[in-house]
């Protein structure tokens, strides 16, 4: 029995994990499973319009090819269906306060984490504590004490 023990656990672990289905056209609010890019077009290369914390709650329009058009804030854009999910499963990001950067796109304010483990799609950890989403390195945890450690 103990010679088998390994080999059922091991089959266990090899199967495929249950997941929620995306949410569809019907379904009115979403939440992002990860940080992500809301695009102006169904396209990888369309121009950023803002960047999604995880967990950020989206009303769904339309899903179609693998594309979902959701509005956020006063933004309407497009993100991957595969990112969207009918439950929220994390502890969400604040999205509340955020800046329009030099590029045009919206990014959220620095935030503190409940866990202090850095959120999914920071890019910095500043010397207060928080995290960074800023996507250039120019003024990046500039009144949070400036950067403490620059993110991978």
């Amino acid at each position: 029995m103990r010679l088998l023990l390994p080999f059922v656990l091991a089959a266990g672990l090899a199967l495929p994990v249950q997941s929620a289905p995306p949410p569809q056209a019907g379904d009115s609010i979403a939440y992002t499973s990860t940080a992500i890019w809301l695009r102006a077009a169904p396209s990888l290369e369309a121009k950023r319009l803002a960047l999604l914390p995880q967990g950020s709650q989206v009303g769904v329009i339309e899903c179609a090819r693998q594309s979902c058009r959701v509005t956020f804030r006063r933004l309407t854009g497009f993100v991957p269906q595969e990112v969207l999910e009918k439950r929220l499963r994390v502890d969400p990001v604040d999205a509340g306060r955020g800046y329009v950067n030099s590029r045009g796109q919206w990014i959220p304010s620095p935030t503190l984490t409940v866990d202090g483990r850095a959120p999914a799609g920071a890019t910095a950890h500043c010397s207060d504590g928080s995290y960074s989403f800023s996507q250039s390195r120019q003024g990046t945890c500039s009144w949070h004490g400036g950067v403490a450690e620059w993110l991978p």
